[in-house]
């Protein structure tokens, strides 16, 4: 069976939107087949989510198998680079104990003790999020049937906009 998000937080549609990627964690925590390693797949997914420009990620977006005795997440599904031009932009869910939600890598990374992460694992998660999007944009385009001008007009504007890699420091030795 799979619950979502909603329904492991015990939330109605009318409070979903107190629903927090950390209180998903304390969930998955306590009743998830692989608790050790299940903060930094979230902390993975919430990095992709801001990368992607996926600001639609709310508590119907995640979701998790139940057997019976515990969960395990689902893989990850309805990512849509949806966030508005501008410079600021907030992701549906707060990845923050005090209720951080910007879209910006460099605040998740202030997050990552949350999910069990030192900084060090925490940007690593990052980088090879950005490089992977970066060295497979271009594949990406074809296995979505986008043409060059349609992954030109996503690239820098919803997916990687500079603002969610405003404030992350220069990473010398990773170049």
């Amino acid at each position: 069976m799979t619950v979502s998000a909603l329904t492991m937080l015990n939330l109605d549609e009318m409070a979903g939107r107190y629903a927090t990627y950390p209180d998903l964690l304390n969930v998955l925590r306590g009743q998830g087949l692989e608790p050790d390693s299940t903060g930094r797949e979230l902390f993975r997914r919430i990095a992709v989510n801001i990368a992607v420009g996926n600001t639609d990620d709310h508590a119907r977006n995640h979701s998790a198998f139940w057997d019976g005795r515990a969960l395990s997440l689902t893989p990850a599904y309805d990512i849509d680079p949806c966030r508005t031009p501008g410079w600021d932009a907030n992701q549906a869910m707060a990845y923050g104990r005090d209720g951080e939600r910007a879209s910006s890598l460099a605040m998740l990374l202030g997050a990552a003790a949350v999910y069990g992460l030192g900084a060090p694992e925490a940007r690593t998660i990052i980088d090879h999020v950005v490089s992977s999007i970066r060295d497979d944009w271009e594949e990406a385009l074809d296995v979505a049937g986008l043409t060059r001008t349609q992954g030109h007009q996503l690239m820098g504007t919803r997916i990687l906009h500079p603002a969610v890699l405003d404030g992350l420091p220069a990473q010398e030795s990773r170049q």
